[in-house]
């Protein structure tokens, strides 16, 4: 019989302590709130523990726009070696921050701490108490333990939408049309690859990074940006992919590999696993993709190794904790982004983020849709909001938004600055004993500004650009 635990109050209760999760946590301690993080995993970090770069920090035009608690989690690896000089440019993903997962994973419990933040590791979220349609409560699950926690405010911040989920908030999953999403994947590093060796091929074949027709007009790489980098972040080989094919070494559902170079000397994250049809919120659909991505990871090493320049001697160095999903739960908010949102390149008043990023789709076969987007989004503050449960506020992943901006609102910087917008707004909102759905944005906008956010672009920054189009994947 499971033991039951009272647990002290809390003002805010952060579900999840990945991108989404950790500056939601900081943001809300720093405001003066008593701030639960709960984590299922036994560190921080989230996708961003994996090793995968953080996409985002600059959209199209070189501009920064995420700063805040996102940016200075970065700043803080710099010196330790856990990233590089900071963002790096990329004609593809706009720009990457590489970070070593282990190093990332000490700076965020480092810098929740130093907030007053209270962390629970190793624990599930088993319930959301709600009374009269409002949270007042969780409980939660670790080492045979119930929890039993008092808040006036939850985050979820699980990527799933899990405690959303449980509080009975509504939600969507995939197009209304197709319950379908995308891919999940399995994270990995390669240690002693030959980086010169590498780079001396891709110098003398540039067609191996040449970009697929799925990939939208203007996104093409440059020699110079390989050869001149502190790193890259490499999408090709599909030469090799398709030798290897041919010898029965190959059925990665993949046309080309990807991968960037990591902080740590001669490693490189590999990102090319791919498990299609998982629902990511069931477990025995999930389990069987931990068991799929495994043997992809063996099948990809091996294909390293046989075919490609520069890993001949490279080993195995690092496998994430667990396959990440790229999609699952949106939690229906007071506002929704949408296709007109994207199309139209707006940055709404309301905006307490901006999303830096592509439309990104993962398909179900082998390729992806990445798709320019000509600036920033702004994201708005309701799309955070729950539309029915009060007390509730979403962050990272799982905000309100269609399936097609979702491809562009789901990358990880996205995610951190989402998180500072909703740990404040949780602030504010106990603080003036207001409803999350009535704050004040214009004053939650300056705070986050004056905490060293961006929430908004200048006229004058948009007229300077060639406003495009985003395409449309039809």
């Amino acid at each position: 019989m499971n033991s039951v635990k009272r647990l002290a109050d809390y003002d805010v209760i952060v579900i999840g302590g990945g991108p989404g999760g950790i500056p939601a946590a900081i943001a809300s301690a720093r405001s003066g709130m008593k701030t639960l993080l709960v984590e299922r995993n036994a560190f921080l970090g989230g996708v961003a523990a994996t090793g995968l770069p953080i996409l985002a920090f600059y959209d199209r035009t070189g501009r920064q726009v995420v700063g805040g608690i996102g940016d200075e989690l970065i700043q803080k690896l710099i010196p330790l070696g856990g990233s590089f000089s900071g963002h790096i440019p990329c004609p593809i993903h706009n720009s990457f921050t590489p970070v070593n997962p282990h190093m990332f994973r000490n700076v965020a419990v480092a810098t929740c701490k130093e907030a007053g933040v209270d962390m629970l590791f190793s624990t599930e979220i088993q319930d959301v108490v709600v009374e009269n349609g409002k949270v007042t409560g969780v409980v939660l699950f670790s080492r045979s333990t119930v929890m039993e926690v008092n808040c006036k405010v939850v985050i979820d911040a699980t990527g799933d939408g899990t405690a959303a989920y449980l509080a009975g908030a509504l939600y969507e999953v995939g197009t209304p049309n197709d319950k379908n999403i995308q891919p999940v994947s399995l994270v990995f590093s390669l240690g002693n690859v030959d980086i010169a060796e590498m780079l001396a091929y891709i110098k003398e074949h540039p067609e191996t990074f040449t970009t697929p027709d799925t990939y939208g007009e203007g996104i093409d790489y440059t020699l110079d940006y390989f050869l001149h980098s502190e790193s890259f972040y490499f999408t090709g080989f599909s030469e090799f992919i398709a030798m290897a094919k041919a010898n029965g070494d190959f059925d990665v559902p993949r046309d080309r590999v990807i991968f960037a170079k990591q902080p740590n000397k001669n490693e490189v994250v590999i990102n090319a696993t791919r498990m299609i049809n998982v629902d990511p919120t069931d477990p025995e659909s999930l389990s069987l993709a931990e068991i799929e991505g495994h043997r992809q990871v063996q099948v990809l090493l091996q294909f390293f190794k046989k075919y490609c320049p520069g890993f001949k001697d490279a080993f195995l160095a690092h496998t994430a904790s667990g396959t990440y999903a790229r999609e699952s739960r949106r939690v229906v908010g007071i506002k929704t982004i949408t296709k007109a949102n994207i199309d139209e390149l707006l940055v709404p008043d309301d905006s307490i983020a901006l999303a830096g990023y592509n439309v990104d789709i993962h398909q179900s076969g082998v390729g992806l849709h990445l798709l320019p987007s000509a600036h920033a989004i702004g994201i708005p503050y309701g799309c955070l909001v729950s539309k029915n449960i009060e007390g509730l506020l979403t962050s990272g992943r799982c905000i309100s938004v269609e399936p097609y901006p979702f491809g562009l609102t789901r990358a990880m910087a996205t995610c951190m600055a989402i998180g500072e917008a909703a740990g404040t707004a949780a602030a504010w909102a106990v603080k003036n004993n207001t409803p999350l759905a009535e704050i004040d944005v214009r004053e939650l906008r300056n705070i986050l500004e004056a905490n060293g956010a961006i929430v908004s672009t200048t006229a004058s920054d948009l007229n300077q650009q060639k406003v495009e189009k985003v395409m449309s994947l039809s």
